[in-house]
Order: C-alpha cells, then sequence, then structure tokens
C-alpha cells in the first residue's frame, strides 16, 4: 500500500510530465507519403534514373577489374609475341623464306587462338578498360531495364551475371510502370497543348464570324443573371429590352454556349495519328544528325540506330562510343547522352502510342456503333 501511495504522489506532482512515445500513425502517414511520392511523377523519375546510376556503379565494381585484367594480359601477350618474332628471326643466321614464314605462321596462330579467346571473355580491343566505365555501365543498365540489349557489352562474371538477372527482374516492371505513367502525364499535356494552340483559336473565330450578336449576348448573359450589374458592366447594350435579358435569349444564348464548349471539349482531346508519327519522325532524324555528327556515321546509319534502339529491337552492330576511339572523353559523353536519348525516346513513344490507342478506340467504337455491335448505353457506360 505506501509504494501504491508513492507511485501515486510522484505521477500526481505537478511538474510531472510523463514520456510521450510516437504514436505509430504518425509512422504510417509518413509511410504513405513516402509511398505516395515515389509512385507521382517525379517520385517515378527519380526512381528510374537513380535505379539506372544504382545499377551503374554495381556493374562498373563487379566487371571493371575483370576488363582491366584481360586488357593486360593481352598487352603482355603481344608483346610476348614480338620477342619471340625477334628471337626467330634473330636464331636465323641467313634468312630464307620458307623456313622463316613457316615458323613465323605457327607463332601468329597460336597467338591469334589466344586472342579470340580474350575477346570472348571480354576483350573489346581497345586496351584502354573504358568498356565498363561509369557512362558505358549506366548505358548497359538502361538497355536491360528498357529490353534493348545491344548486345556488345555483356557481363563476364559471375557475380555480374547473377546480379544482372536480378536487376532485370526488378528494373523491366518499373520501367513499364513508369512509360504508363509518364505517357499518360505527357499525353494529357499535349492534348491540353495541342487543344489551346489550334482548337481553341478556330471556334473563336467561327463563333465571332457566325453569330456576332449571340457572341455578344455570350458575355453579357453572364453578367445579366447578377441584379443591378448589368447597366455599370455593359452600358451599351441595347435598351430595348429595358435594361433586362429576355429569358428565351438567355436560354438560347446558353444552351449555344454549353453546345459550343462541349464541342470543344471533344476536338481538344482528338490528337492526329499523322501528327504523332510525325513527333516519333522528327525526334528519330534529330537523333540521326546528332549521332551521324558524333559517330562519323552516314546520315542513314543514324537514322538506322536511332529506330533500331527507340524500337527496343537493339542488333548491336551500331553502338556510340565504339568508333570515338581517339577521344575517350568524348565518347564517354556520347554513352550519357544516347541514355538520355534513350529514355526520353521512350517515354516519347509511350505518350505517342496513349494518344493513338484513344484515337483508335473512339474510332472503333464508332464504326461499332454504325454496325449496331454496341449500344448507346455500353458506350456510355464504358
Amino acid at each position: 500500500m505506501p509504494l501504491k501511495r508513492e507511485c501515486s504522489s510522484r505521477r500526481g506532482r505537478p511538474g510531472h510530465t510523463p514520456k510521450k512515445h510516437p504514436h505509430p500513425n504518425k509512422c504510417n502517414a509518413c509511410c504513405q507519403r513516402f509511398t505516395t511520392f515515389l509512385f507521382s511523377h517525379v517520385g517515378l523519375c527519380a526512381l528510374v534514373v537513380g535505379y539506372s546510376i544504382i545499377g551503374a556503379f554495381t556493374f562498373k565494381a563487379l566487371e571493371a577489374p575483370q576488363e582491366k585484367k584481360q586488357a593486360g594480359q593481352v598487352i603482355e601477350m603481344r608483346e610476348e609475341m614480338v620477342k619471340r618474332l625477334w628471337e626467330i628471326t634473330y636464331s636465323l643466321n641467313i634468312l630464307y623464306k620458307e623456313n622463316w614464314t613457316h615458323t613465323v605462321t605457327a607463332e601468329i596462330r597460336q597467338f591469334q587462338s589466344a586472342l579470340i579467346a580474350h575477346v570472348r571473355d571480354g576483350y573489346d580491343g581497345q586496351g584502354t578498360g573504358q568498356q565498363w566505365s561509369f557512362s558505358g555501365a549506366f548505358l548497359y543498365s538502361l538497355t536491360i531495364i528498357t529490353t534493348v540489349g545491344y548486345g556488345n557489352v555483356a557481363p563476364k562474371t559471375y557475380w555480374g551475371k547473377l546480379v544482372t538477372i536480378v536487376y532485370a527482374i526488378v528494373g523491366i516492371p518499373l520501367m513499364f510502370i513508369f512509360l504508363t505513367n509518364i505517357g499518360d502525364l505527357l499525353a494529357k499535356s499535349f492534348k491540353y497543348i495541342y487543344g489551346w494552340l489550334c482548337v481553341c483559336k478556330s471556334n473563336e473565330d467561327k463563333r465571332r464570324r457566325r453569330h456576332p450578336e449571340h457572341y455578344r449576348v455570350h458575355h453579357i448573359v453572364l453578367h445579366d443573371t447578377t441584379p443591378n450589374t448589368h447597366n455599370s458592366l455593359n452600358p451599351s447594350f441595347p435598351s430595348k429590352f429595358g435594361g433586362h435579358l429576355p429569358d428565351e435569349i438567355k436560354m438560347e444564348a446558353l444552351q449555344e454556349e454549353i453546345s459550343e464548349e462541349n464541342d470543344y471539349e471533344k476536338q481538344r482531346v482528338k490528337v492526329p495519328v499523322a501528327l504523332c508519327l510525325a513527333l516519333i519522325t522528327g525526334y528519330i532524324c534529330g537523333g540521326a544528325f546528332l549521332f551521324s555528327l558524333w559517330e562519323g556515321w552516314d546520315y542513314l546509319d543514324g537514322a538506322y540506330f536511332c529506330f533500331v534502339t527507340l524500337s527496343t529491337v537493339g542488333f548491336g552492330d551500331l553502338v556510340p562510343g565504339d568508333t570515338v576511339v581517339s577521344d575517350a572523353e568524348q565518347s564517354q559523353q556520347t554513352l550519357i547522352i544516347c541514355s538520355f536519348y534513350l529514355l526520353g525516346g521512350m517515354a516519347l513513344i509511350a505518350m505517342c502510342f496513349n494518344l493513338v490507342q484513344e484515337e483508335v478506340v473512339l474510332k472503333l467504337r464508332n464504326f461499332g456503333r454504325k454496325l449496331g455491335i454496341i449500344r448507346e448505353r455500353e458506350d456510355t457506360q464504358a
């Protein structure tokens, strides 16, 4: 009993404040906010770029030492080959063409076989170890999650192959979510801009040409609905109505305004398929021009590379960075630009697919209504 009183007295002190533990709902709310931001438009962009950067650092750490090792072995083997050729030449006091050719051919064949084995193990022929640099590994990470897969760069180590499998399992669905999300956002933005630039101005001009009197009524009727304000806001309005609009003119003007606004909304969301194809064609032609300048390709090869890349075919016969051997820094910059070109092109294609899909579905529904396959109720519910 005394212990209970002492405890109760300590609890009842005015200066004593019990410790408050963090409420679990706050943690749940923070996690929910973080998840919401992570799967938002900005969050998904940051997630894809961050995931690619993590993959670049990971693959560089796993594969770069093996690449440098292969390059060192090939250089050492080449120097040894030159030394043996000199020994063969020095050992022959009198040079006979047949004997010298026979001996040197055997050495060259042996060197050729060893060189091919090193190429299969990842030697790129440059001897600089730039294939698994950060820019090369970053492009490799993007080609995995976008399913392009050039094939010119591939992991050779055990852990590199294992990490590639895990990286692709997580990254490919993440890329699909990103393309779906960003494609929908870009499609809505492009439809809004297209409607604002093209449709709004044409509807306004048609409205003024066809109904000049009603166009004036449209802007007056909204002010007339408010009592005692029409005279001050519209001093030039005809006085034959006694300062008030008849109900018939109000209803006619409002109905026409609503019908024209509905027509504007319908026209605003219709983006021509030809415009989407023109956007993709322009993006490919622009990339072809840039890569033809940087890589020394002709324009057709540049357009071929851009199309094969954006269509995720990725043959790998033309890859940026391979032809710019003399300038390693420019080669690395080209790889980074190619990575962002690939990412932006995939987003553009997702946007165009979204726009074309809406247009095709709308035309199929109209065709189905004409044939009687789709009823009006079913179309409105869909």
